[in-house]
């Protein structure tokens, strides 16, 4: 074998092995269902849902799109940077935690949030098909005790204000004292979470997080629509 031959030869192994090795890094033009993208412990991402880094074939839908973040997989909504804790692709369910709460001791230093979810008329609910999947959880500040006290919890110390309340579910005006300021926390899916007034029951609520429901559309119809309100509404206001 002459050595220009050999050359050659070598010259061309090369070649093919650089050609799988881009091959390997680039993205490929096909979206495999039966082989869902993963991050960290939620190894089942699939339509409508995807990754930033998998082709667009598998999904082009920035509401459905998630991040890979030191091995969280993270979702963005208006902004705000959510953990995925399930995809519940049999009842349509998205599983979510605000990583902000997950640390939080004090119920005092709480701030308001800005998510809000469907339903225009009432604000702070997530329904699907009459089904209610998480609750809101409130923080009021009174210049006077609130009646209701059996559904409030009063926490001390806060030096927000005279009177400071805790509240999870739907909450009426005429529950509340004249001139008390309700503040949005968080959203809850902890089952039982209304009937739960304790001060362990709130951490314990925060730290579950919220389930959304998912609307999963054939793709050659119509898109896919996540049950969440686009408008940003203040989410601090008088009563």
């Amino acid at each position: 074998m002459s050595k220009d031959t050999s050359l050659l030869k070598y010259s061309t192994l090369i070649l093919i092995f650089l050609q799988t090795c881009n091959a390997r890094k680039s993205k490929p033009d096909i979206c495999y269902p039966d082989t869902p993208s993963a991050c960290g412990h939620i190894r089942d991402i699939s339509y409508p849902f995807h990754l930033n880094t998998d082709p667009e074939i598998c999904g082009d839908d920035p509401k459905f799109e998630f991040s890979c973040e030191d091995n969280q997989t993270v979702m963005s909504i208006l902004s705000k940077k959510l953990y995925v804790q399930a995809i519940n692709y049999n009842n349509q369910t998205i599983h979510l935690v605000d990583p902000a709460l997950q640390t939080q001791d004090d119920l005092c230093s709480f701030s308001p949030q800005l998510l809000f979810f469907d339903q225009s008329d009432t604000i702070f609910r997530s329904y699907y098909n009459g089904l209610r999947s998480a609750e809101p959880i409130f923080m009021f500040n009174c210049p006077s005790a609130v009646n209701s006290s059996s559904t409030f919890l009063e926490i001390s110390g806060c030096k927000l204000s005279r009177y400071t309340y805790l509240k999870i579910g739907e909450t009426k005006v005429s529950e509340v004292s004249d001139g008390c300021r309700m503040e949005f926390i968080a959203m809850t899916s902890l089952p039982n979470a209304e009937n739960n007034i304790s001060d362990s029951d709130f951490r314990r609520a925060l730290l579950y997080g919220f389930e959304l429901f998912f609307i999963r559309s054939p793709r050659d119809f119509e898109k896919s629509t996540l049950q969440i309100i686009y408008d940003r509404v203040d989410s601090s206001f008088s009563l």
